[in-house]
């Protein structure tokens, strides 16, 4: 007897505008620079690296890979 159908299980993820930006190098780095002004209000001294290392974690956790492998990688695209 064959096994009846079972519909898979879909989870539902709300994607907040910002993380669908990001999506394009071009995105990430205006999005990095609206995060980054934002923050410094609240925190002057707060580096470059850490709003970087929190965007990035924010993609990973949504499509499960680094949109930048490190930071390095990403300050050369700000450089070009």
């Amino acid at each position: 007897m064959k096994k009846p159908y079972e519909k898979p299980e879909a989870r539902k993820v709300e994607v907040d505008s910002s993380i669908i930006r990001m999506f394009t190098r071009k995105g990430f780095i205006e999005v990095f620079w609206e995060e980054l002004k934002a923050r410094r209000k609240d925190n002057p001294k707060i580096s470059e690296k850490i709003v970087f290392d929190d965007l990035n974690e924010r993609f990973f956790n949504i499509f499960g890979e680094f949109r930048y492998s490190n930071y390095n990688s990403f300050r050369q695209r700000l450089n070009q």
